[in-house]
């Protein structure tokens, strides 16, 4: 898989369509910090909130065990640091499962997407508990490498799998 870092053009925040979904200021949208096995989430987080959007950030817990949330916004932005072989997450308080019912954009992982919504993820599960508080009409979106967005129909569906609704590489945002 390319490296978000080795191309001048991998900066998600440039991404064609981005600024087009987007909510107005002062709107709660869901995103991740990225691995590094990952797109570099960190120019994307920077946009949304020095676009004066409230930002939810998961904080899974040891082992992925609890589905909850941390808030960051342009006054409290020092994204979190993770220690060696720990998921980077928001410090508490944390809000629950739920807060994701708020968000008008909700930004996902996935290592793969094809153009009928199905993400694939780690494995773990913990996306696929999350997403099913997202409400009625968010926009999901699963960030990837360009070349990790397949045709409709290749990827593996299970029943739990919440759809996806597009995909945001470093080339763009693409609506299925």
């Amino acid at each position: 898989m390319p490296d978000a870092d080795s191309s001048p053009s991998a900066n998600l925040a440039l991404a064609p369509g981005l600024v087009g979904v987007l909510p107005s200021p002062g709107e709660l949208v869901a995103a991740f910090i990225s691995l590094d096995s990952e797109p570099d989430t960190s120019s994307l987080l920077m946009k949304l909130v020095g676009s004066s959007l409230k930002v939810l950030l998961p904080a899974p817990g040891p082992e992925l065990t609890a589905v909850r949330w941390g808030q960051v916004t342009a006054a409290t932005c020092a994204l979190p640091v993770a220690e060696p072989g720990a998921l980077p997450q928001p410090p508490p308080p944390w809000l629950p499962a739920e807060a994701l019912a708020d968000c008008q954009v909700v930004f996902v992982p996935a290592l793969a997407v094809d153009r009928s919504g199905t993400r694939l993820g780690r494995g773990g599960g913990w996306y696929d508990r999350a997403l099913r508080h997202v409400a009625q009409g968010t926009l999901v979106l699963a960030v990837v490498f360009p070349d990790a967005v397949f045709p409709a129909g290749v990827l593996p569906n299970q029943v739990h799998d919440r759809p996806v609704d597009g995909a945001l590489t470093w080339l763009g945002v693409e609506l299925f």
